[in-house]
């Protein structure tokens, strides 16, 4: 059993959170993605990151450092039954544009939600993602960072959800066009942590991944869509959802970067 109050601590809530609603789950998620960064850096330091819950939530809680989709998500899913919510691990597939078709199955790890009869999708570890549980139901409306659209479909008797953002075509220039892409293809039934281990474990060996050669921390600064990205050469900050304003980094200045954004302490070097 974890500690809610230290979990709750870390993202920088109350520990007196009351019972299971909607608004404590949107409180929660916000909270987690301004305090916990999605990163990289134990795959791209090689440091063998694990699926489980306990490797997760004390890398989280007790290390203070954040993670990729299958320790934070995994932990925050953990959190949340602790504090009597109905949640469950869902695997997701992630679209890819170029070829323009799914990628595999258990390529992104997210949470389902139960409330009142309905099911409401969760996510704090997919990088600029919104900030809002999104219902599990068609839908289209608008969110944080941008709008957002939910459909359920059925394929070979199994539910999933698709989502699509509002994406617009240049990120530095709010004011352009945008277009509708696909994000993500939600297989809603439960599953298990352990079921993402083989993907988690290629993804940080298969030689030439993006994930194992461009560190990167990224995370939310409040819940109108701030947001601040520090890369290998870049850190990339927006104010609400105004445009991406993009500066050069040094590498010796990379570290203090990261320690002063994100409150990590790592380095360049391997």
């Amino acid at each position: 059993m974890i500690s809610a109050a230290r979990y709750l601590e870390r993202i920088g809530m109350d520990p007196h959170v009351g019972p299971p609603s909607l608004e404590l789950l949107t409180a929660l998620q916000v909270a987690h993605m301004m305090h916990v960064p999605f990163e990289n850096l134990h795959v791209y330091h090689r440091r063998g990151p694990r699926t489980d819950a306990d490797w997760s939530v004390h890398k989280i809680v007790d290390e203070r450092r954040g993670g990729w989709c299958f320790e934070v998500n995994g932990a925050f899913a953990t959190l949340l039954r602790t504090l009597g919510f109905r949640a469950h691990h869902v695997a997701c597939q992630v679209w890819d544009a170029t070829p323009g078709e799914w990628g595999p199955p258990f390529d992104h790890l997210a949470a389902m939600v139960e409330l009142d009869g309905e099911r409401w999708f969760v996510d704090v570890g997919f990088g600029d993602n919104c900030l809002e549980p999104m219902h599990a139901a068609d839908a289209e409306r608008p969110s944080v960072p941008r709008a957002v659209r939910t459909e359920v479909s059925v394929d070979d008797s199994i539910d999933h959800l698709v989502l699509t953002e509002l994406m617009p075509l240049d990120d530095t220039d709010p004011d352009t066009a945008a277009r509708w892409e696909p994000q993500l293809r939600i297989r809603l039934e439960p599953t298990t942590l352990d079921r993402f281990t083989p993907r988690s474990q290629y993804l940080q060996t298969f030689p030439g991944l993006s994930w194992q050669e461009k560190p990167f921390a990224t995370k939310a600064l409040d819940a109108s869509g701030s947001r601040v990205t520090l890369r290998s050469s870049v850190l990339r900050t927006r104010t609400g959802s105004g445009p991406y304003i993009d500066s050069p980094v040094d590498t010796a200045d990379w570290s203090a970067l990261l320690s002063h954004h994100f409150g990590l302490h790592d380095t360049l070097t391997r």
